[in-house]
């Protein structure tokens, strides 16, 4: 059998057929459009890396004329080949991608322009009697994009025969927008509004668009198919761009991007040889691939979860490339990002904020009804349900069925450990939290001996920004505690964080020693301040935290562990107040 290569990143449909790369067939949604979209117009929002790009190569060799005799050598072997609609190729197809324009205020207006004239040119090449002229090809000849795109629908009208119609492709319509909203609001504002103290550089070009969308020679834009990660600079720019339909939750549309389970099973068919693999199994592999990079639902009326294409892709070319199951959860490349997360989570009310950062730290759902919109030119935080929808579209949160299912309302939840761990990372930068790895921490691993591990903790609690207390809580010692024992030099040590125990709640801590015969940590933390740490009140924690624990280890998931070693430890500040092992 010959097995398909896997590549990640900017791959074209033409390079998976020639280099026999691994491919989720998605090109059935083509029809599913055309048929249940309800709209030409739809806006189609998923987490980064999840294939929304390649989605959008597939829509333009599909529809663009220039692309006809290529039909068969772009589609042969997927659905649609088969299934071929009667407006195949009938389109001149406009592709924009805005994914590499600068959130820099003194670049974006150049690049966004610039975004444009590499669509146009692309288009001119394909087209050149209906596209600019070359001489009207430069960035620096229009005041603005909207200008940019009215002189290149102007031109296709003059140029171009009453039933010639165009489609609109857009990639990334918001990459450079959110990113300028996590660090300069005022600055969104003035992209997204054009009213009289603003430019509306963004909105103005969208309205642009609304204005040439239409049935006739006057109006010659047919269809729009737009991508994003979030609906904030959407509905921001309502007035401008009110005909997009945001399809994102849609039943019919969950897996237009993403990995199904079926799917993602024909893939390591199609690439791993396990006979090179010794020990490992295609269940393994499944099983660690679902915990790490599956979860995701967008939409309540299915129940069919996603997986993440781009990190199951990384990791399977991992697992071929150095024949073991990778440890790393993900790549730098996944579009997790703590820094992002912890800009979107600065956008919502306190309150709401703390609510939804602890139940994502507890692995626990939360209750958020869909959002009639995201529009931050008339609020200026986002409560629970907007809040709630941003970290939903940027892939943090999603719908937890079991739960909508028990309580009779949406509940969204965390969905899988590369989501988690990226979270417990924005909540350890938040607190000024700094790692230093290859710690000395054989005591623990090797004998048993856990004072090396709250010793370091401690040292790293006192070197935390003075700032760093007004908000420190047990939930910041849980993270602390949990990075100290990752940080150990012989990688010996394998903490989780809010270990479920089967039934009786969750443990602040569990460290599984890899070591053959190992202690293995389970852990109960109690946070007092300085102000609160009387002896009586650390003694209460102490006894609060031994009773937790003698619950815990009778639990079905600790009931049997080895070497099963329990703590209950109290800490004031960054001093270890009280310590105790239990019998």
């Amino acid at each position: 059998m010959e097995f398909r290569s896997i590549e990640t990143g900017n791959v074209s449909l033409k390079e998976f057929h020639e280099q026999n790369l691994a491919f989720a067939d998605k090109t059935r949604y083509i029809k599913e459009l055309e048929e249940h979209a309800g709209t030409k117009t739809p806006v189609f929002l998923r987490p980064r890396r999840f294939g929304k790009t390649l989605f959008t190569k597939i829509l333009f060799n599909y529809y663009d004329k220039s692309q006809a005799e290529q039909f068969d050598e772009n589609f042969k072997g997927t659905w649609i080949h088969d299934h071929r609609t009667a407006s195949a190729n009938s389109y001149y197809c406009l592709n924009l991608d805005f994914s590499s324009v600068s959130r820099d205020s003194s670049l974006l207006k150049t690049d966004f322009i610039q975004a444009l004239i590499n669509g146009f040119t692309d288009f001119t090449v394909s087209y050149p009697e209906l596209g600019l002229p070359p001489e009207a090809l430069r960035a620096d000849l229009y005041a603005s994009p909207a200008r940019a795109l009215q002189s290149f629908i102007n031109n296709f009208k003059l140029h171009a025969k009453p039933h010639d119609r165009l489609y609109f492709i857009i990639d990334e319509y918001d990459h450079f927008i959110n990113e300028v909203l996590t660090s300069d609001r005022e600055a969104f504002r003035d992209l997204t509004s054009n009213d009289a103290n603003h430019s509306g550089l963004v909105k103005n070009f969208y309205a642009c668009i609304k204005w040439a969308v239409g049935n006739s020679p006057a109006n010659p834009i047919e269809k729009v198919f737009m991508t994003g990660v979030s609906a904030i600079s959407l509905d921001s720019m309502t007035s401008g761009f009110n005909i997009g339909t945001n399809i994102s939750a849609d039943a019919e549309f969950n897996a237009m991007a993403g990995f199904t389970h079926d799917e993602l099973s024909k893939i390591i068919d199609e690439t791993v040889d396990f006979s090179r693999l010794s020990g490992i199994t295609k269940a393994q592999v499944l099983d660690v691939m679902e915990q790490r990079y599956d979860g995701y639902l967008f939409s309540a009326e299915t129940a069919e979860k996603i997986f993440c294409p781009n990190m199951c892709l990384t990791f399977l070319h991992s697992l071929i490339k150095t024949r073991k199951i990778p440890k790393a959860l993900t790549d730098s490349s996944a579009g997790m990002d703590a820094g992002k997360l912890g800009g979107m989570l600065s956008l919502a009310v306190p309150d709401v904020r703390e609510k939804l950062e602890q139940a994502i730290f507890e692995k626990d759902s939360v209750t958020a009804e869909m959002p009639k919109d995201l529009n931050l030119n008339e609020s200026d935080l986002f409560g629970q349900e907007q809040a709630s929808s941003v970290l939903t579209y940027l892939g943090f949160l999603t719908i937890d069925p079991d739960d909508t299912k028990k309580y009779g309302v949406l509940r969204w939840r965390c969905p899988n450990e590369v989501c988690y761990e990226t979270f417990v990372e924005c909540e350890a930068k938040a607190m000024g939290f700094k790692r230093a790895r290859g710690l000395d921490l054989t005591g623990v691993s090797e004998r048993g001996d856990l004072k090396p591990l709250i010793a370091e903790a401690g040292r790293r609690i006192a070197g935390l920004p003075a700032s760093a207390f007004s908000g420190f809580n047990e939930r910041c010692l849980q993270i602390i505690f949990y990075y100290t024992a990752k940080d150990g030099n012989d990688n010996a040590l394998d903490p989780e964080l809010e270990c479920d125990t089967g039934e009786r709640g969750r443990a602040d801590l569990f460290i599984r020693n890899r070591r053959q015969g190992g202690r293995q940590y389970l852990l109960e933390l109690k946070y007092l301040s300085d102000a609160k740490g009387k002896d009586t009140a650390v003694a209460a924690k102490l006894e609060e935290a031994k009773a937790q624990l003698e619950r815990y280890r009778k639990a079905p998931n600790f009931r049997d562990v080895k070497n099963l070693d329990c703590w209950a430890i109290v800490f004031v500040n960054a001093e270890p107040k009280a310590v105790e092992k239990l019998p």
